[in-house]
């Protein structure tokens, strides 16, 4: 209250709820937060508080906290107060509650919320938008207005009554003729208390009584509870505006419809509508239906696709960024929490609900020996490019050695640990669906080292390398993370067809005189008329990979954050 609402922003509320969670607990990590949304701003749909909710959630993440649905629930509830608003918890226990298909049924004081039996047979819930409620100036000091009355005036004239009859506090309507009319508060003026009392005791027995006719399918009920309700936030609350009063007007007018009330704080937003399955409402309406609350996706995808596929994991190259740092341990040997970064590629394989009936791993020729020590208790196969001549020529290397039954492959580097369980099976998963034959799982991301290149109807047309080919750099793009799956058709066909017309007996027809993976086999496929996609399912992170030795203390930290993840389970 000090310090004042800060300068209205979409952002405030993630920041609200970091402030909050600071009061509560030491934090020593932030986080990179991506919002996509399909909640419309100042509707009366709750879009702040969905912001509040995920803030919180992602603030707990980060530091490894524990929490559940009711501490999200109360913290997010006062996180909010730091926009300036001085709301409740409704919005974020409706967010971490909801059940998909079912009410929910939320009690304060003490809190509880339940699911509801029952529906509106016959009938369908709208949702109609009327213009934005901004929540600033002098809309924020009439929602504000409303709250004081509600959270701390009433209660506090009601905790100050002496009742001569112990049971008379159980009769509201003798309790509002002891409640003043109104009040004078030096920030809003003359306040009507007694009406918002009125208010609050009508809505709770209106609540009371639609959980009966919605178990019981009485529509007749819910349509004129939801009319009275009507009636009220005009009078009572004065929460409407004249541009909501026309809309409620020409829904009313509409054959079928039962029923218009206000949702949200009021001011403009949201107005929910019931009607007929057969009203037609107009192009603005939305039909709703409850939907599943707060859901923090799992990191690791529960279900095993029954495919075939291989792994082939590229260990070339010749190290010189790390020789000239001094170091002769092979890139994908080095290692990252005392394990080989190879080793750490192999433990996400095993983990990420792919089955892979073989795994193959293509190194230099004067390397073979270390590789077979450090595989030596795993069900790998070392393979040796002779001449280190690009990606995609290590991949044509392994193409013979792949069991006649193989559907898909995978093929990554030994030096790419950060890649995610989520993100190789959602990319195979996605291949699968889509009938695709080249897949890239991407990460949007700041000046992209491989952007991969769309048209204006989002299809790949392109997957360029702004270091060996030189082509432009983007300030922001769709960038692979050093993983692609293929299916074995799209190998035996367009890699082969690749090797063959580039190859010149010394080198290959490129830029670089090596072959690459990702960028060949996409402008291949695109000219064979394979399907190619990229599926932006990873994080920034799964891109690092191990160049220079600098690049182990990112990712053994980056390690560290994933552990937090876990444990907070």
């Amino acid at each position: 209250d000090e310090r004042g609402a800060p300068e209205q922003h979409w952002s405030n509320y993630v920041r609200g709820a970091v402030a909050h969670t600071l009061k509560l607990h030491e934090l020593k990590f932030g986080f990179d937060m991506f919002l996509d949304s399909t909640i419309a701003p100042a509707s009366g749909t709750s879009s702040s508080s969905a912001l509040t909710t995920c803030g919180m959630v992602a603030i707990h993440l980060a530091n490894g906290l524990s929490w559940n649905r009711e501490s999200i629930t109360k913290e997010g509830g006062e996180a909010e107060w730091y926009v300036g608003t001085r709301g409740g918890m409704m919005d974020h226990a409706t967010m971490a509650y909801a059940e998909e298909g079912k009410m929910l049924g939320l009690q304060f004081r003490p809190f509880v919320a339940t699911s509801l039996r029952g529906e509106a047979l016959g009938c369908k819930w709208y949702s109609v938008f009327t213009h934005p409620a901004d929540k600033g100036g002098t809309m924020m000091d009439a929602f504000n207005e409303l709250a004081l009355v509600q959270q701390t005036i009433i209660p506090q004239n009601i905790d100050n009554l002496v009742f001569e009859n112990p049971g008379d506090h159980l009769g509201w309507e003798i309790v509002m003729e002891l409640i003043d009319e109104v009040i004078e508060y030096a920030r809003f003026g003359r306040i009507r208390v007694k009406d918002r009392f009125r208010y609050v005791m009508r809505e709770y027995n209106r609540v009371v009584d639609f959980r009966n006719a919605l178990e019981d399918s009485n529509v007749g009920v819910m349509s004129n509870m939801l009319e009275e309700s009507w009636i009220d936030t005009r009078d009572l609350l004065g929460t409407h505006t004249q541009e909501m009063e026309d809309e409620a007007i020409r829904l009313r007018a509409i054959p079928g419809v039962l029923g218009v009330k206000v949702l949200g704080a009021g001011f403009g937003g949201n107005l929910l509508v019931l009607a007929d399955d057969c009203a037609e409402l107009g192009e603005g309406a939305v039909e709703q239906t409850p939907g599943k609350g707060l859901e923090a996706l799992e990191l690791e995808s529960e279900s095993t696709l029954d495919v075939k596929c291989a792994a082939i994991l590229l260990c070339g190259g010749k190290g010189s960024r790390m020789a000239s740092q001094g170091i002769e341990v092979h890139k994908p040997l080095i290692p990252i929490d005392g394990v080989p970064s190879l080793l750490r590629v192999l433990d996400q394989l095993e983990e990420c609900a792919v089955e892979f009936d073989c795994t193959l791993v293509v190194v230099p020729p004067d390397k073979v020996g270390e590789y077979e020590i450090v595989l030596l208790d795993r069900e790998c196969k070392v393979l040796v490019q002779h001449n280190p001549m690009g990606t995609g020529d290590a991949v044509n290397c392994a193409l013979s050695h792949l069991p006649d039954d193989i559907e898909h492959v995978y093929v990554s580097f030994g030096t790419q640990p950060l890649v995610q369980n989520g993100t190789i099976h959602a990319s195979l998963e996605h291949q699968i669906e889509n009938g695709l034959g080249f897949t890239l799982p991407t990460t949007i991301t700041t000046n992209p080292y491989a952007p991969l290149i769309r048209d204006a109807d989002k299809r790949v047309v392109d997957s360029v390398e702004t270091h060996l080919e030189g082509a432009e750099k983007l300030e922001v793009g769709e960038a692979n993370v050093g993983a692609y799956w293929a299916t074995i058709g799209t190998l035996n066909s367009v890699l082969t067809q690749i090797v063959a017309s580039k190859w010149s007996g010394k080198k290959y027809n490129t830029p670089s005189g090596e072959l690459g993976y990702p960028n060949e086999m996409v402008r291949a496929c695109l000219d064979a008329g394979v399907s190619v996609d990229g599926i932006p399912c990873a994080d920034p992170s799964e891109m690092i990979g191990i160049k220079r030795i600098e690049d182990v203390t990112i990712v053994e930290n980056y390690y560290e954050m994933r552990k937090r993840w876990a444990a907070n389970g």
